[in-house]
């Protein structure tokens, strides 16, 4: 379904239990890298939980300012930062329900009827499909090189470390 209320629209991708709190993903999504650090600057910014993305993009942001760096420093969750207030980049855990509920909540069926659907909305609000064959990032790092990936389709394997130089797609979630 799509969500547009105070300023957030985006499809809802994920829902509590008692259906009243969720995610909402991005219309938009975009090729970036994690992070601009490469050999031999490589670094570790303590964004490592699973299953929060709010928490890591606090910590990037503490990051940040604790290192005289900048958020071009991080294009990823620079993005969706400017997104607007509450976006943030998704860990990993969110990213993989994120792939399970695209499916229509099981990756062990080909439900291409769900996937028809999630897209629809997100094409009918004016957004962007999700590509089901490219790992998309999660804003939890795996280690000073790596950081999680994720991708939408099928075939295993769900999580695959990348390092956080290379471009990969990122979409914005944010809470409701």
């Amino acid at each position: 379904d799509l969500y547009d209320r105070d300023g957030v629209k985006g499809v809802v991708c994920i829902v509590s239990d008692e259906g009243t709190h969720g995610l909402v993903i991005s219309l938009e999504q975009i090729y970036l890298t994690w992070s601009e650090f490469r050999k031999p600057d490589l670094r570790t910014v303590g964004a490592g939980n699973r299953t929060d993305g709010e928490e890591n993009m606090r910590t990037v942001e503490a990051y940040i300012a604790a290192n005289g760096l900048s958020w071009d420093d991080f294009p990823a969750f620079k993005w969706c930062r400017e997104q607007g207030e509450g976006w943030y980049l998704p860990s990993i855990d969110e990213l993989l329900t994120i792939g399970h509920n695209y499916n229509g909540g099981s990756r062990m069926k080909n439900n291409r009827q769900a996937r028809n659907k999630f897209n629809d909305a997100l094409k009918d609000a004016g957004g962007k499909r999700m590509d089901r064959m490219v790992y998309y990032f999660s804003s939890t790092e795996m280690d000073e090189k790596n950081a999680y990936t994720s991708h939408t389709s099928l075939e295993p394997p769900y999580v695959v470390e990348i390092p956080k130089y290379n471009k990969f797609l990122v979409r914005a979630v944010h809470k409701f």
